[in-house]
C-alpha cells in the first residue's frame, strides 16, 4: 500500500492560504508525512523603476530576503515544530 510521504504546499500568504495551513499540518499528522513550503516570487511584479536606480541583483537579492523574511514568519505561526 503506498502512502503520502511529502506534502508540496506552496504558499503566497493570502488568507485561503493561511486557513489552509491547518490542513496541512493535519494531513501531515495523518499520513505521518513531510511538508515542504515553496513559495514563489516575481522579480518583475512591483516597480519596474527599482531596476534604473540598482541593479537586476540588488533587487532579486531583497526580494528574496523579504521572501524569505516572510516564510520564516509563516512557519513560526503556522507550523511551530518545522523545521527551517
Amino acid at each position: 500500500m503506498t502512502t503520502i510521504q511529502n506534502i508540496l504546499f506552496p504558499v503566497d500568504f493570502s488568507p485561503s492560504c493561511v486557513a489552509m495551513a491547518q490542513h496541512m499540518k493535519r494531513a501531515a499528522t495523518i499520513f505521518q508525512a513531510r511538508v515542504t513550503l515553496v513559495h514563489v516570487f516575481d522579480l518583475y511584479s512591483h516597480a519596474p523603476v527599482q531596476f534604473y536606480v540598482r541593479s537586476i541583483s540588488q533587487v532579486a537579492e531583497e526580494r528574496q530576503k523579504l521572501a524569505r523574511e516572510k516564510l520564516d514568519s509563516f512557519l513560526k505561526s503556522d507550523f511551530r515544530q518545522a523545521n527551517t
